[in-house]
């Protein structure tokens, strides 16, 4: 296809100004209830993402205040954020405002694909803002995995599905449920890795926006409209918080967010490397498309500038700041940056030397116009609209290309009147070229259309596919300007009820039930092992370093299911076996080698809705020195409430002959059950002569698993 049609105009895509007419007619009905181009939301998506991201950040922030860390502690601290009013407000907005992002980003994306905003210089621009529509999706992945419920629970099956044949998934998830501890290590690291992305979409997001003189927010209207749509829904329609996440469980119907969980429904039909590599392809193919459509580099403006008079007027219009000013002789002239100019022609427009061209973007000088209506309307229009055969239709690049100098050119050469079409406030292919327009034939801004000429033009600002109604009502369309309000107030509260709408649709849309294809009762195999160390199951070492290892699974009398689950080193499994509820036999062994380690090999009984878990991992190394040391710092303060003294008591009773007493306080209960008992839950067993409520319950928070396994090793070791 030919740079250039017979108007001189750049020529659009066929397929994308399809797109494009299919994308007004879609948004039409948006139209034509808020009665006004300036009421229209859509144009402004991009800038409301902006809002809404700054919402995300400041109601994370808040949270995070309030968020603990670990299995069972983030879960809790999500509970109490779910129970307080203010703070269940928070939460609310802060998972509303990332899922509209999400919708609006895409809103904002589309438009600026089916304009064909995405050419020469501003193709990074697209690849940042694709870039950070994915890092806006991981990081809503991350922040629901850190609730650690159902939804995290399926986050974890589908790390295994996605990333399991790279292992690294599975030894990740399987760390993590065969691992103990309090799991505060595991919930800070997505906490981090929340974190970092937030701050890597705030980067891309300035590197979206820096080179540009667009407006990042949007106007108050809208960003009022807004927040007070996010407070409502956030009242109304409060967050939930599902079941805590238990491998024994099968996860049944659960809502799924569908702007950040969307993969889940398709990981059970479909391989997960294959659901992440389609995803991935797909994202990189739209982000490449500006490459795979882009045409040759589109001419930039030229500066004379033996006519340049310094006014800088063009430096001050330039959307993209492709023009600077420098010194030439003994004054300063405008000079064009090649690798910023998007060749849109509003420079020209603000020119009234003739001192920037760019040919085919203006308005001919040998036009004969005497005795004519002239409507001069963008190139979109002219590309998109309809328009009777006898309209005079001038097509220039954008409306903010026309200059008072062109306009009084026109009357002068006996135009009978002059209209000017551009596009609705917002959605100008170059951002401000319909504002520009509109304040220099109001006097409002420098060049001025002199008053004469003005008189003799209007302009109409309307959607591209709407040009037929802009030449049957001429100056009808008016007003650039987002931030005026039409007298018709209810056209307002229609713009209102719009925003509100979406809004509301985004939150009911989290709360959709996701009926998953999934068994009745099952045997899951977890399976964190090191060859040649000793299982904890079996109490006797496994193979040798170096060993490949195989799991080997038998269930019922079906036939033995073998999976090889380590090459030499780490071997780690998560392997789900579905089978009906009730009894049956179970065994489970590893082979490294000539070794084979039976784990279990027995009748279970499997109940509906749950799962067997057979957990294989290795004995910890406990060291009681280290122990020692966590009782004697001031970090756990042990030695505050006790003594090891005989008969020494302080807070607490001494703990002199500890071990000797475990043995026998609870029947059934071993010493160091017992002793482990006592540290996480103080106030299961309260020793005779001591109150309830006197210790701490929060070491499963403040202790890592081997701080705590080390104390009650060394407790275990105070016999005297």
């Amino acid at each position: 296809m030919s740079d250039r049609d017979e108007s001189g105009v750049p020529a659009g895509h066929p397929h994308i100004d399809r797109l494009a007419r299919v994308s007004f007619a879609a948004e039409a009905p948006v139209r034509r209830l808020v009665g006004s181009g300036r009421l229209n939301p859509l144009p402004h998506a991009g800038a409301i993402s902006v809002v809404l991201f700054l919402v995300v950040v400041v109601t994370g922030v808040y949270i995070t205040l309030f968020f603990e860390f670990g299995f069972d502690a983030s879960y809790r601290s999500v509970e109490r954020l779910t129970a307080h009013p203010i703070q269940r407000f928070m939460r609310s907005a802060h998972r509303y405002s990332s899922a509209a992002l999400v919708l609006t980003t895409l809103v904002h994306a589309w438009r600026i694909f089916v304009a064909a905003r995405f050419g020469g210089p501003r193709r990074w621009r697209w690849l940042t803002g694709l870039s950070a529509l994915v890092i806006v999706w991981i990081a809503g992945v991350t922040g629901y995995w850190l609730l650690w419920d159902e939804r995290a629970q399926l986050v974890n099956e589908a790390t295994v599905s996605v990333l399991g044949v790279l292992r690294a998934g599975t030894t990740f998830v399987s760390g993590i449920v065969v691992g103990g501890g309090s799991g505060w290590q595991v919930l800070l690291a997505i906490w981090f890795a929340h974190l970092v992305t937030t701050a890597v979409i705030g980067w891309l997001l300035w590197r979206h926006l820096r080179r540009t003189r667009l407006p990042w927010l949007p106007p108050r209207l809208w960003t009022g409209l807004m927040l007070a749509a996010l407070v409502v829904v956030s009242v109304a329609l409060p967050a939930e918080l599902l079941a805590h996440a238990d491998p024994g469980a099968i996860v049944g119907s659960v809502p799924l967010d569908p702007f950040f969980l969307f993969l889940l429904p398709g990981l059970g039909a479909i391989p997960g490397p294959l659901v992440l590599v389609g995803f991935f392809a797909v994202a990189g193919f739209v982000a490449g498309l500006p490459w795979l459509l882009g045409r040759r580099r589109t001419q930039v403006v030229s500066i004379d500038t033996e006519a340049c008079t310094g006014c800088e007027l063009c430096v001050i219009d330039c959307p993209y700041e492709a023009l600077t000013m420098v010194e030439w002789g003994e004054r300063a002239v405008a000079e064009v940056d090649p690798a910023a100019c998007v060749a849109c022609g509003i420079c020209i427009g603000s020119c009234v030397f003739d001192a920037i061209e760019l040919p085919g973007a203006t308005i001919p000088d040998d036009l004969d116009v005497a005795g004519r209506a002239v409507v001069v309307v963008c190139d979109r229009h002219r590309r998109l609209g309809r328009a009777d055969d006898d309209a005079q239709i001038v097509a220039v690049r954008c409306a903010g290309v026309v200059s008072p100098t062109a306009v009084t050119r026109l009357v002068a050469g006996g135009a009978l009147s002059v209209q000017l079409v551009g596009c609705p406030p917002g959605d100008c292919a170059y951002g401000v070229g319909n504002k520009l327009a509109e304040e220099r034939l109001e006097g409002e801004r420098k060049p001025r259309v002199p008053a004469r000429s003005a008189r003799a033009t209007t302009r109409d600002f309307v959607a591209p596919t709407a040009l037929a109604h802009a030449l049957a009502a001429p100056g009808t369309h008016l007003s650039a300007d987002p931030g005026d309000i039409p007298d018709r107030r209810w056209r307002a509260a229609a713009a209102a009820a719009v925003v509100l709408a979406s809004i509301l649709l985004v939150g009911l849309a989290t709360t959709v039930l996701f009926a998953a294809d999934r068994p009745e009762s099952g045997v899951l195999v977890v399976v964190y092992h090191q060859p040649g160390a000793v299982i904890a199951a079996t109490g006797t070492p496994s193979g040798a370093a170096g060993t490949a290892t195989v799991l080997r699974t038998t269930i019922g009398d079906g036939e033995p299911v073998e999976r090889v689950i380590g090459s030499g080193g780490l071997a780690s499994a998560y392997v789900s076996l579905p089978t009906a509820p009730g009894e049956t036999y179970v065994r489970v062994e590893l082979r490294e080698g000539a070794d084979t380690t039976i784990v279990r090999d027995g009748v279970a009984t499997l109940e509906a809705g749950r799962q067997l878990v057979v957990a294989v991992a290795d004995e910890r190394n406990v060291d009681a020195e280290a122990g020692e040391a966590v009782f004697s710092s001031s970090r756990a303060g042990c030695t505050v409430c006790h003594s090891v003294e005989p008969g020494e008591v302080r807070v607490g009773p001494s703990l002199a002959g500890l071990a000797a007493r475990a043995r026998e306080r609870v029947a059934g209960m071993s010493a160091e059950d017992y002793i482990r008992q006592s540290i996480l839950d103080p106030d299961a067993y309260v020793v005779v002569d001591f109150r309830p409520g006197q210790m701490l319950d929060e070491y499963d928070e403040t202790l890592t698993a081997e701080e705590l396994e080390g104390l009650v090793a060394y407790l275990l070791t105070l016999e005297g």
